[in-house]
């Protein structure tokens, strides 16, 4: 017997609730960022089920706004032929932590949909960003940046 289309629109609404379906697109998330994994469903489970930041301890949250505390998945994006995932991380310590990005500098990395190297810091709750067209300049731009911070 063929459905209505508020049939149909109503099992699909219930079909993008069910744990399977969420799983399943958590996944092709992290694929399309670039997060390889030996085991999806075995990073998945890991994912689900940590409950603080493995770097600073705080109890993660989940949802659509990323927040202080969001739960990320930290990867490694200068590895692209082996697992990647380095930790389950809060919002906020996955910003500070860009060590592994393409300057080798924290914070600072290069942002390929603007084409410009862009510093990103979150300092006291507020991320600071600022992009520059020079590697040099982010990094000078980093360094006067977090000497202001510190003596205020």
């Amino acid at each position: 017997m063929p459905q209505t289309k508020e049939e149909v629109a109503a099992k699909q609404r219930a079909y993008k609730k069910t744990p399977a379906r969420k799983k399943r697109s958590r996944i092709s998330e992290w694929k399309r960022r670039g997060i390889i994994s030996d085991d999806y469903d075995a990073l998945y489970d890991r994912f689900m089920t940590t409950t603080h930041c493995e770097n600073c301890s705080v109890l993660l949250t989940m949802g659509r706004l990323n927040t202080r505390t969001t739960k990320c998945l930290d990867h490694d994006h200068s590895i692209d032929d082996r697992e990647n995932v380095r930790a389950i991380l809060c919002h906020a310590c996955n910003l500070n932590d860009k060590c592994n990005n393409t300057s080798g500098v924290p914070n600072i990395s290069y942002n390929k949909g603007k084409h410009r190297w862009v510093y990103e810091k979150m300092v006291n709750r507020v991320l600071h960003r600022k992009y520059f067209k020079i590697k040099a300049d982010s990094i000078r731009y980093k360094y006067r940046h977090e000497e202001t911070i510190a003596v205020s």
